[in-house]
């Protein structure tokens, strides 16, 4: 006879058993991991807690994959995917992000961490800088912007990187964002900045795993993406800096357009001395449609 340790009876037989677990309110069975709880809250936290389970404890519904669980709590819940967390509204969901998280309320993202927002924000602002490159009708949010424009390439002036770091340069009078330490001085008394070396890597880069920096040491999967990495500033001279003249923290930087987004960003006292600081832009922008008309 088949018994029932629970309950302390005899069945006929393990059909009749099973039909007890079944139909009984003392048992609580996953099929799937062959546990018996002795309450439906047993159950809902096993299911919640097993690795094995993907489980929306507010629907009682089960998924077949993680991700599909994660697809559910997106498009059917107010889900926070930073915390693994569903809120009963809107407003909670909302008010959540503002307490907790880098929250952008004009669009409703969460940002992983305050620079990021910082980034996004500048999305929202209206394109009020008009890039004076010949050829250009592009306009942007910030100067900041407008120099990474610049510094990609991509205007159709011909404006590169080096012409950014040459006009800046000399355009900077009173060394109050590039350091002259990092410059060359000619016989006319001008800065200029050190020459700049363009390096590219071959196949000999492969190290047996992966394409290699012989500067930095990271690795990249494919040579594309390390002569990517070589062009780019990230070996530059750090020949910018925060002007401690007006009262700035004295970091340094490799870009231009990252000096100028530090000092738009308000993170230290030289804000203040927005005046001085759009003189040396004003000066740069007018020097750049000089070289490019």
């Amino acid at each position: 006879m088949a018994y029932c340790n629970r309950c302390d009876r005899y069945f006929s037989s393990d059909d009749a058993l099973w039909q007890h677990e079944r139909m009984s309110s003392r048992h609580w069975i996953c099929h799937d991991c062959g546990k018996d709880f002795p309450s439906e809250r047993g159950l809902t936290q096993h299911y919640v807690q097993s690795p094995r389970h993907h489980y929306c404890q507010r629907c009682d519904s089960h998924f077949d994959t993680p991700y599909d669980l994660q697809d559910h709590y997106v498009s059917d819940h107010w889900y926070c995917s930073l915390c693994n967390k569903i809120f009963d509204s809107k407003l909670g969901l909302q008010e959540h992000n503002r307490q907790s998280h880098w929250y952008c309320a004009t669009c409703g993202r969460s940002f992983a961490s305050e620079n990021n927002l910082m980034q996004h924000k500048r999305t929202h602002l209206p394109k009020t800088v008009q890039c004076p490159g010949r050829n250009c009708t592009r306009a942007f949010a910030s100067h900041a912007d407008l120099v990474l424009h610049w510094e990609s390439g991509t205007c159709p002036s011909g404006v590169t990187r080096q012409l950014v770091n040459d006009t800046a340069a000399k355009n900077d009078r009173y060394r109050l964002i590039t350091d002259a330490r990092r410059l060359i001085q000619g016989p006319d008394g001008g800065y200029t900045p050190r020459g700049s070396v363009t390096t590219w890597a071959t196949q000999a880069s492969w190290n047996g795993s992966a394409y290699e920096c012989v500067l930095c040491h990271c690795t990249y999967p494919k040579l594309a993406r390390l002569n990517e990495h070589l062009q780019s500033p990230v070996h530059d001279e750090r020949m910018y800096k925060c002007p401690t003249a007006l009262e700035g923290c004295a970091a340094q930087f490799r870009t231009l357009s990252a000096v100028v987004q530090h000092i738009e960003s308000g993170k230290c006292g030289v804000r203040k001395f927005q005046r001085q600081i759009q003189g040396v832009m004003d000066d740069l922008t007018s020097s750049m449609h000089r070289l490019t008309c």
